[in-house]
């Protein structure tokens, strides 16, 4: 049945409150349909209806709609919406979840068409990242070169590109690449022997099924009447790929996005899917969804200022439904901790007026800005929250640097000793800590003592004796640079990390999180010139550590831009808007012009997220 009275369509309860672009996108169910969605202006509403609209219009059973997001949040939530809307209609929509979870349905049904059984394994990373230094091992790869969390990434962008281990060409200009592509092979071939995927094979291996047998694809192809996509501009090479095998019958597929808002190009999202989707769907209509529901007019015009110097993107004028607001401020601080200070001051007077912290956030560039912050918050006893991340002094190479510190402060902190004895790795395995804990305990010995009096009696094997000697001949050497030639704290953490080998076990392993990490370090260095010596330090991360975050009432949000992507706040603090940190050096430098542009999608994400009013500050030393 066609609805062309656009009376008898309104009688749907779900059309009522949609505007006209919005009922336009909805209504629209023949051909290939592009929906520019921009920053708060109601997809996930437009999606849901437009699934009802299908079923309502009887265009199509609810098994005959394939609906696929990123995450599972965003699939339950439109399962939950759309069940509210149709009630019992909704039974049989078996086809709405992830590119990974619908990958996964159709793999298990034809998985001997690519050498598995259907009750084929998936690994996850740890898993991934196990099989990887099992593979070195055996291939006698040093895996302090040859990091396996980079080996994994570029096996990972292979994936995404859609490339088994056959089709790979290798780049000249990587030297790693040619190391990395043999482990892949042995990869894939340890993956079949186990008769297992990660979670890159559960795309990868169906549009392999798809492309090699017809008969499979007419299966699918013809059964999905409509397809339906959310956050297009996400979307790698493989995933457009797997889509259009399956949208070429009936051709009936609808993307939802903003290519304004595209900013996870470095794990394999290509804009292009978006820009060119006109281009491989003939005919497509595109409709612009441009009213905002979230944002003042004030903030959409600078986000709208600012996006407009992009050359690469289809372009769109966001009106607000809200009022002017509030100017968005830019202010300059001296140093970061004047401008910790200057956010904190400000998120004062909106508690005075009684605004809550739950709807307040701190959008970060990088990870290691927090850490002004939490001190500021800690100081003040303003309670905050990291969103997808740990709090400063908690991450693991913090704790790690803390470590090193206290033990060489005080030789009797065994908890100290037992975290850094064999980081970097000494030989110093699990049973031999263990042997070193039983002596300790016989003899009222702290751990290091034990090590040493283990090492006199020659008690432990020669390569583990010689990794723990060299670590007590390092600690030794510590502790007289700060006693006797008076090393500053600052400078002993630097030698630390230079004679320890830890820094080098950060930059030898090439890959995003141990980078965070390195900044992360950097950062440590700078909070500790802020203290007179070794012990006031040491008091002050002791201190910040035991202050009960366990606070169950409202708390300030801090997060990277990247983590805040779909959410929103009534205000949002956008620090570090400085050359070289935001926009960011190494994507600049990466990427040229498209990394700048990436940065400025960013910068946008950031700026749409607030409601009411977004402050953004830089300062002039960090």
């Amino acid at each position: 049945m066609i609805y062309n009275d656009k009376l008898q369509m309104l009688n749907f309860e779900y059309l009522k409150n949609l505007n006209k672009e919005q009922k336009e996108a909805v209504s629209y169910l023949e051909g290939p349909l592009l929906i520019v969605a921009g920053a708060g202006s109601g997809k996930t509403k437009v999606l849901t209806s437009r699934i009802a609209h299908i079923i309502k219009s009887k265009k199509a059973y609810p098994n005959q709609i394939l609906s696929v997001t990123f995450t599972n949040k965003a699939s339950q939530e439109m399962q939950t919406r759309v069940s509210s809307m149709l009630k019992k209609e909704a039974i049989g929509l078996s086809w709405l979840g992830t590119f990974h979870s619908v990958s996964a349905k159709i793999l298990r049904k034809h998985a001997g068409a690519v050498g598995l059984n259907s009750n084929f394994s998936i690994i996850d990373q740890d898993d991934q990242i196990r099989l990887i230094k099992n593979i070195c091992k055996s291939e006698n790869i040093d895996i302090k070169k040859l990091a396996p969390n980079y080996i994994l990434s570029v096996i990972n962008n292979w994936k995404n590109k859609g490339l088994y281990p056959e089709k790979v060409t290798l780049n000249k200009k990587n030297i790693f690449e040619k190391g990395i592509l043999n482990i892949y092979k042995i990869y894939q071939s340890k993956l079949i022997d186990l008769n297992a995927c990660d979670f890159g094979d559960l795309i990868l291996h169906c549009v392999n099924i798809f492309e090699n047998n017809k008969d499979i694809l007419e299966i699918y192809s013809n059964n999905f009447k409509y397809i339906l996509v959310d956050e297009y501009q996400d979307t790698n090479f493989i995933q457009s790929k797997w889509l259009n095998f399956l949208a070429k019958k009936h051709n009936n597929i609808c993307c939802v996005g903003d290519d304004d808002q595209s900013i996870y190009s470095w794990r394999g999202a290509e804009i292009k899917n978006f820009l060119e989707f006109d281009r491989v769907y003939e005919n497509t209509k595109i409709v612009r969804l441009e009213k905002n529901y979230r944002s003042t007019q004030n903030i959409l015009e600078v986000a709208s200022e600012l996006i407009s110097n992009n050359q690469n993107r289809v372009g769109k004028n966001l009106e607000t439904t809200k009022n002017t607001g509030d100017l968005v401020k830019l202010n300059c601080f001296k140093n970061a901790k004047d401008e910790a200070v200057g956010v904190s001051d400000e998120i004062e007077k909106k508690l005075k007026k009684k605004n809550s912290l739950n709807k307040i956030s701190i959008l970060v560039r990088a990870i290691f800005q927090t850490r002004e912050f939490e001190e500021r918050f800690l100081k003040i006893g303003l309670p905050y929250r990291i969103i997808g991340g740990t709090k400063f002094y908690e991450r693991a190479e913090i704790k790690d640097c803390v470590a090193y510190l206290r033990l060489i402060h005080q030789s009797k902190d065994d908890l100290s000793f037992e975290r850094i004895v064999n980081v970097p790795k000494r030989s110093i395995g699990g049973t031999t800590i263990k042997q070193i804990n039983e002596f300790a305990k016989k003899n009222s010995f702290s751990l290091e003592s034990s090590a040493r009096k283990l090492i006199e009696l020659n008690l432990l094997k020669p390569k583990t004796k010689i990794g723990l000697n060299s670590f007590l001949n390092l600690l030794f050497k510590w502790r007289n640079d700060l006693m006797i030639k008076k090393f500053q704290h600052v400078k002993l953490m630097q030698t630390v990390l230079d004679e320890s080998g830890y820094s080098a076990m950060l930059k030898n392993k090439k890959d995003l999180e141990n980078e965070n990490r390195l900044e992360n370090i950097k950062e440590l260095l700078v909070a500790m010139k802020e203290f007179d010596g070794l012990t006031s330090f040491l008091e002050h991360v002791a201190l910040a550590t035991s202050i009960d975050q366990k606070w169950d009432g409202e708390k300030v949000n801090m997060m990277t831009i990247h983590a805040s992507k779909g959410l929103e706040f009534d205000f949002v603090f956008l620090p570090g808007w400085e050359e070289g940190l935001f926009p960011h050096q190494k994507s600049i430098e990466e990427n040229g012009d498209k990394g700048l542009e990436e940065e400025r999608r960013l910068a946008y994400v950031g700026i749409t997220r607030a409601k009411k009013n977004a402050l953004i500050s830089f300062s002039l030393n960090r």
